[in-house]
């Protein structure tokens, strides 16, 4: 009896469309390539990986693995990581005892190791590939990590000569992506310069240097991003690629002439990193839902409200790859790009060549766009050339840095956008925020007394309650401080007929009253329902709504 094909499993489960997956098939066939077309469709975000895996697990007879990953590292040791990493697939203790997860079933080379090793009748399921990749690439970077550590506590001890200043700056950054960290932070004070690391939005201390050793690592990155070596008065605004994992993840630099000396932030960004879909973003379901809604209607402006490092253009990226299709041109204005989008084109700023978001998004209306994502409404061009975009029936989306739904009104308003503008133009404003997630290895439970509530807590309980029995922050080995990881809260403006009204008329006012009246969510009420679930602790939520 014939396998059936992959495609066909998706288009029978609703994974994909015929469009889709025709031109995939196009792409595979016009490529003339031996890519997977499960492989080519997850390129182009038409699938996820879970949908893959299930595919493939329903193809060859066996189980999607939706369990625990709890890592075997006897076998790990055994058989040896690379060897687990070059063909996909992981060993996992379940209850029924040792298993293999494959994130590619038809792998000869595994199966023919596991024969050899007397391992073949362990229980075999598939799995995310993703998920496996990740969980393979965990166990790389501990590894990875630890030679770090030791490398930076050589140098620290003997001190630096020869080429230990340059390895000392490439660690931080391996050390960095490791952990997951946005952003290195290199700060010279009077005695001794700090390196600290930005994770899930907090900054947490790596090192202390030299002042002396400071200037000449700064002459090192200097180096690397082109900028002249000891120019240490100015600003700088520069760029270049660190190679990680046989890949390039882009570092921006920014350099401030201190008093001290220069201060430098280098921003990571791995433009191979895989889109966070609108579901992974941890969406309460309503917000979710009404997101959807708002995202398919055929024109309008979607705005994304917050402070930087609130997520916005992550939402936004997953807005934007709900709407993309064969038969949709999309086209994005970005300061950078982050993520490099397939059927997406991608425009990045360059105010050298005179390619800002205003002049970039006029030009884009005469490329017969349907979608325009422009990265921020910075001034009074860009908001009205948005305006314009909306109102010319294209659909757009675009970020503003507000503290609140509402005072995205207030701040078209002051970029010189008539009111009546506003009220025909815009779908609707999601104010969002990211606030971290407390570890599943160790956060403790407890009793809190309402006397210690915070007040935006207190405000969402109408009953009389004495206490709440929540989760607190405790720290161990698999996290920073007892929180790991970040999920979103959020509070969506939707401009229905009533809203376009009050917007029309002015009276901005009354905006706050009348969505309190629409019973949804706010920014508070949110934070509460993740207390409530386990996922945040109070302290942390007080620190994000404040």
């Amino acid at each position: 009896m014939a396998i059936e094909k992959i495609g066909d499993i998706l288009l029978k489960a609703r994974s994909v469309t015929k469009e889709e997956l025709d031109y995939c098939f196009a792409i595979q066939k016009g490529l003339k390539t031996d890519e997977k077309i499960g492989k080519i469709l997850r390129y182009f975000n038409f699938t996820t990986d879970k949908e893959i895996a299930c595919a493939l697990a329903y193809q060859v007879g066996w189980k999607y693995f939706d369990k625990k990953y709890v890592i075997d590292l006897e076998t790990i040791d055994g058989i040896g990581l690379e060897f687990f990493k070059q063909e996909s697939f992981v060993p996992v203790r379940t209850d029924e005892g040792l298993a293999f997860v494959f994130a590619h079933p038809f792998a000869v080379a595994a199966t023919d190791c596991l024969s050899k090793y007397g391992l073949s009748d362990k229980d075999c399921y598939v799995g995310s590939e993703n998920q496996v990749r990740y969980h393979l690439d965990c166990l790389s970077n501990r590894k990875k990590a630890a030679e770090i550590e030791k490398k930076i506590g050589l140098i620290k001890e003997q001190g630096l000569i020869g080429n230990e200043l340059k390895e000392l700056a490439d660690a931080l950054l391996d050390e960095a992506i490791i952990q997951g960290a946005s952003d290195i932070h290199i700060e010279p004070e009077e005695k001794i310069s700090t390196v600290r690391f930005r994770i899930d939005g907090m900054l947490y201390f790596r090192l202390a240097i030299r002042p002396d050793v400071h200037n000449n690592l700064v002459n090192i990155i200097f180096s690397k991003a082109d900028i002249t070596v000891s120019d240490f008065l100015k600003f700088h605004d520069a760029r270049f690629q660190h190679n990680y994992s046989n890949h390039a993840v882009d570092v921006r630099v920014s350099c401030i002439p201190s008093s001290h000396g220069p201060a430098l932030v280098l921003r990571l960004l791995d433009v191979t990193r895989s889109l966070i879909t609108l579901e992974q973003l941890g969406f309460d379901r309503t917000h979710f839902d009404c997101i959807r809604r708002i995202a398919q209607k055929p024109h309008g402006i979607i705005i994304m409200a917050g402070p930087t490092g609130s997520g916005k253009t992550t939402t936004l990226y997953a807005i934007l790859n709900e709407l993309k299709s064969v038969s949709t041109k999309v086209i994005t204005i970005e300061d950078p790009v982050e993520i490099k989008m397939p059927l997406v084109n991608q425009v990045q700023i360059n105010e050298k060549q005179g390619i800002t978001f205003a002049g970039a998004t006029r030009a884009f209306l005469r490329h017969d766009p349907n979608i325009i994502l422009i990265g921020e409404i910075r001034d009074r061009d860009t908001a009205q050339e948005a305006i314009r975009a909306a109102i010319t029936g294209h659909r757009v989306l675009s970020t503003l840095h507000t503290n609140t739904a509402v005072d995205s009104i207030y701040r078209l308003h002051d970029l010189g956008v008539d009111l009546p503008y506003i009220s025909n133009s815009i779908l609707a404003v999601i104010s969002q925020r990211l606030i971290r997630k407390l570890c599943s290895s160790c956060k403790k439970k407890v009793t809190v007394k309402k006397e210690k509530w915070p007040a935006f807590f207190k405000e969402q309980f109408k009953e009389d309650k004495s206490e709440i029995r929540a989760y607190k922050a405790v720290g161990c080995d698999h996290c920073q401080a007892g929180y790991k990881g970040r999920t979103v809260i959020a509070e969506i403006l939707e401009f229905d007929p009533e809203i376009k009204s009050i917007v029309a008329s002015g009276r901005l006012e009354s905006l706050h009253d009348k969505e309190r009246q629409k019973s949804r969510l706010d920014l508070g009420q949110d934070a509460a329902r993740l207390i409530l679930c386990g996922v945040t602790s109070f302290e942390e939520a007080e620190r994000i709504i404040g």
